[in-house]
């Protein structure tokens, strides 16, 4: 398949095909998508609203948060996730962002460290 050609940021994984009713052999369907920052949004949607449950392999959000006292944790209406250091800390008013868990974490813990 072939992309927008910007960095692949998502990976999405597909179960095979139950679907018959094309006549269609699903069989070399391919079973991961790459995708960027521009596209996922859409997609996650337009998976979402078809009925498709959309997970994050790379983490849990409240493990996450358990994780880095003090820090606020959240996500976005969109399905992006933010995250920011305590207040009067020394990264205070930085924010970090990521549509998924593993990228924010490392994120978190790269400001965690350059913080102290």
């Amino acid at each position: 398949m072939k992309g927008c050609a910007s960095a692949a940021k998502v990976r999405v994984i597909i179960p095979p095909s139950l679907f018959t009713a094309d006549g269609t052999d699903h069989s070399q369907d391919p079973n991961t998508w790459d995708t960027c920052d521009l596209h996922w949004p859409r997609f996650r949607d337009a998976a979402a609203r078809n009925g498709h449950d959309v997970a994050d392999i790379t983490g849990d959000l409240a493990r996450l948060a358990a994780g880095f006292a003090g820090w606020t944790v959240f996500r976005s209406d969109s399905g992006r996730l933010y995250a920011s250091p305590p207040v009067n800390g020394p990264a205070q008013g930085v924010t970090v962002d990521a549509w998924l868990a593993g990228p924010l974490r490392a994120q978190m813990a790269a400001l965690d460290l350059t913080a102290h």
